[in-house]
């Protein structure tokens, strides 16, 4: 299923099923084209120039197609379009026919050995469908002939699945890095490792070369040229991009972990009030004395709830893994939590809106839906669905979504104004003031685009932090120098009313609202979650970084996949990690041992540690 995000900064360029994370598209991408952009400028012609000089020869082009029926004539009148194009791309006109199999040929406008393959597709029709699905014509094969045209007829998606981008037994050539497929109506850019999950990029040329918007034409430029794909030396561009992607990814991850200690203390308190006055109403429980409410439960239950949470948004936005019925409308629409991320900003005007439970529902009955599955044969009665047009979903059978593991949550309904609070800080990056006039700046958060290992700091970040509840009105206080803006990441220091007076002024930390200062205060009963003292060194709660996770994988395979093995013979890893959890490690060495292709032998993968 393709999921298509458009830049709102780049006319006619999608992204498909998020090649790049759309945040890091619309707020950091264009920042990091500048270099390029600059060096361009001093240039005699540069490309993204000469692209947008196209306009003529693309229309007058589209304008010849519409009354041709001549299968030959309309591709020898694409490829003279073809042939400017990719000259003002930087990229080679080489047409030639290039065998794939004994029975196979596929016509190829150029080839730049495993970096870089560009094709073309026929519209033979003038329908302006997608390239992918568009059959490869025989004429379209290179010289009279006679070819081998086992792929004549074949989509383009299924050559490319099966014949281009697939490693072939005994075939002395490594599949291309880059594709780029055109027609007359698109461009697609595809890397080879984010084939599997469908995530591309697609390029509108009408939209283009037709509206000449100045920032897509340079960002067409810039990603479609042959230095930033296949540069006769050094690292391509597009993987510098793709790197400051990640990094990005990295900071998003970064955001995450405040936005959970921030959704945590809000639950906790919500829970706590709502406990406690229920215990008043039965004049006995949890309150006072040693009846009270324990912190450290009510933090592990927070966390939990959190931790459902943050699947639930890595889950959704991972459909090639096959689990969520993504396909089917009555999930998408009712179920899922793409349905509640619309609501994030809606503005609760009502105390009905405010209180109500909509959010508190919708999150339980998919918190039900993943633990004990659904059925249709079995529920559709119940639910007054039919069966033949319910989804079918497994349980699964995981402690995090146990409800019996969260009791005292459990007899909480946390109200649609905090639950919002806590679905915008985990869909929203945290504001930033790089846009005019300092206004602050939210992009969406990219769950595609975060992988084990930022799952993993965000996961290990919260494990050391606890909570506890204010016995007395407490004042914050930090080190000299850091008392502007505190890091709420890092260890907090509270102190009571009479202890304040032991601390200078700037030691003392101040909230800023309106041009006024006021000391930062957090009335009694509050609950706060926080880092304090030593709790994270005590703990050992670290997660292995990816740049350490990927050096050692890599290194270590290295030494064994170059080592003689025959083609029956199964190369058996065990994968192990000092910190106890294998995880990033393996998943690493799958990664690796994936990207490889160095053999055709079966991976056994063995995780242990310790």
């Amino acid at each position: 299923m393709a999921v298509q995000d458009t830049a709102a900064t780049f006319v006619g360029l999608t992204n498909d099923n998020e090649f790049f994370s759309p945040h890091y598209l619309a707020e950091v991408f264009e920042g990091d084209l500048a270099d390029t952009i600059k060096a361009w400028e001093s240039a005699d012609e540069a490309p993204h120039r000469a692209l947008r000089n196209l306009n003529q020869d693309y229309f007058a082009l589209r304008h010849r197609l519409k009354g041709e029926r001549s299968a030959t004539a309309r591709i020898r009148q694409q490829r003279e379009f073809f042939r400017v194009l990719m000259g003002v791309l930087g990229l080679p006109w080489q047409p030639e026919n290039r065998q794939l199999a004994p029975t196979a040929e596929l016509p190829v406008l150029a080839a730049l050995g495993d970096q870089l393959w560009v094709l073309g597709a026929l519209d033979a029709n003038n329908e302006g469908e997608d390239p992918l699905s568009l059959t490869l014509h025989g004429n379209q094969l290179f010289g009279e002939g006679p070819h081998h045209q086992a792929l004549v007829g074949a989509s383009w998606y299924r050559i490319l699945d099966e014949a281009v981008l697939r490693q072939t037994p005994g075939h002395h050539e490594s599949p291309p890095r880059w594709v780029l497929l055109i027609s007359d109506r698109q461009g697609i850019l595809i890397d080879r490792y984010k084939w599997s999950q469908n995530r591309m990029l697609r390029f509108d040329w009408e939209e283009i070369l037709g509206r000449r918007d100045d920032k897509t034409l340079k960002a067409t430029a810039v990603l479609l040229h042959r230095e930033s794909l296949a540069p006769e030396e050094g690292q391509s561009r597009l993987d510098g991009l793709d790197e400051n992607s990640h990094k990005h990814a990295f900071k998003v991850s970064d955001d995450l972990k405040y936005a959970l200690r921030q959704a945590i203390e809000l639950l906790g308190n919500e829970a706590a009030e709502q406990l406690i006055d229920q215990a008043r109403e039965r004049k006995a429980g949890i309150y006072s004395g040693a009846n009270a409410l324990d912190p450290e439960q009510l933090s592990r239950e927070c966390l939990r709830y959190m931790y459902r949470i943050l699947f639930l948004f890595y889950i959704e936005a991972r459909p090639e893994l096959g689990y969520l019925p993504h396909r089917h409308d009555a999930w998408r629409n009712g179920y899922s939590l793409d349905s509640l991320r619309d609501l994030e900003m809606v503005r609760l005007t009502t105390e009905q809106s405010r209180q109500g439970s909509y959010f508190h529902q919708s999150l339980e009955r998919m918190f039900s839906l993943i633990y004990q599955g659904y059925a249709p044969s079995r529920q559709a009665d119940q639910l007054h669905e039919s069966a033949t047009n319910a989804f079918t979903l497994q349980g699964l059978d995981s402690h995090l979504f146990d409800p019996a593991r969260t009791p005292l949550l459990g007899r909480v309904v946390f109200s649609n104004e905090t639950l919002q609070r806590v679905i915008r800080a985990m869909s929203l990056t945290r504001p930033s003031t790089s846009g005019r006039a300092g206004k602050q700046r939210r992009g969406r958060v990219s769950y595609t685009q975060l992988g084990i290992n930022q799952l993993g700091a965000v996961y290990e970040a919260l494990l050391s932090y606890r909570g506890f509840f204010a016995t007395e009105e407490l004042y914050e206080v930090a080190p000299r120098g850091k008392n502007i803006n505190p890091d709420e990441l890092e260890t907090g220091y509270f102190v009571t009313r009479e202890q304040l007076e032991e601390f200078r002024d700037d030691e003392r930390v101040y909230d800023h609202v309106d041009g006024k200062k006021s000391l930062r205060v957090h009335p009694k009963g509050k609950f706060i979650y926080r880092l304090a003292g030593r709790d994270r060194e005590k703990s050992a709660s670290y997660y292995t970084p990816e740049v350490l996770t990927r050096s050692l994988v890599k290194y270590t395979l290295k030494e064994r996949l170059g080592e003689e093995m025959s083609a029956d013979e199964i190369l058996e890893l065990s994968v192990c990690e000092p910190a106890m959890g294998s995880a990033a490690f393996l998943n690493e060495a799958v990664n690796q041992l994936a990207e490889a292709d160095a053999c055709q032998a079966c991976w056994h993968l063995e995780s242990g540690g310790f």
